[in-house]
């Protein structure tokens, strides 16, 4: 029995340390506007890593895009491993994680959209999440989901106008290859022209 835990804690800690090392990465991201056009000239600041990380005010890179609403970043960042849920809540599947950060302009202010992206056998799930920044400038701050109005407010205005949406939306989202051959990571990102109710 004790080999038995003995060799779990060395599988255990093997795998931490697989997950813990950096790896290649890079990024194509394309915004654009509501319409699907170009978003050209476009300035952004773009970070990968974890959660935490890209939270930083000054993590990644202060980028603008091309002609074509593109912008291309390479660097190297940590991918966890970890299981995610499919569509039964019993069972789960082996994923390698990484978060994106895209700070864009929010009504004037400065906000980061975290993409949470796990790649998987079956492909990529992506979820976006967007915040605004504390007063020590880090950006942990959702905005507020309001039900009954099916509508969002900024987090320092809960009494405020309502907003439709977030501001962007996901548009399309991959990551591939392997810790060997290094992450290939695409994006697309809508930002959209916002209403407030």
């Amino acid at each position: 029995m004790k080999r038995l835990l003995g060799a779990a804690l060395i599988a255990t800690l093997a795998l931490s340390a697989t997950a813990a090392r950096s790896e290649q990465v890079a990024l194509t991201l394309k915004l654009v506007d509501e319409a699907g056009k170009p978003l050209a000239g476009q300035a952004v600041r773009v970070a990968v890593g974890s959660a935490d990380e890209v939270s930083a005010p000054q993590a990644g890179q202060r980028l603008s895009s091309d002609a074509a609403g593109i912008v291309r970043l390479k660097t190297e960042a940590a991918v966890d491993r970890r299981a995610v849920s499919s569509t039964s809540i019993f069972t789960q599947h082996p994923a390698e994680h990484l978060v994106v950060g895209v700070e864009l302009e929010l009504l004037g202010r400065p906000a980061l959209y975290r993409i949470r992206l796990d790649q998987t056998k079956a492909g990529t799930v992506g979820q976006m999440n967007v915040y605004l920044a504390n007063g020590k400038g880090r950006f942990d701050r959702p905005l507020t989901f309001h039900a009954d109005t099916q509508g969002w407010s900024l987090p320092d205005e809960p009494a405020g106008p309502r907003l439709s949406g977030i501001g962007a939306e996901l548009k399309a989202h991959s990551m591939e290859g392997s810790a060997e051959s290094g992450r290939t990571i695409a994006l697309t990102i809508a930002k959209q022209a916002f209403k407030r109710r």
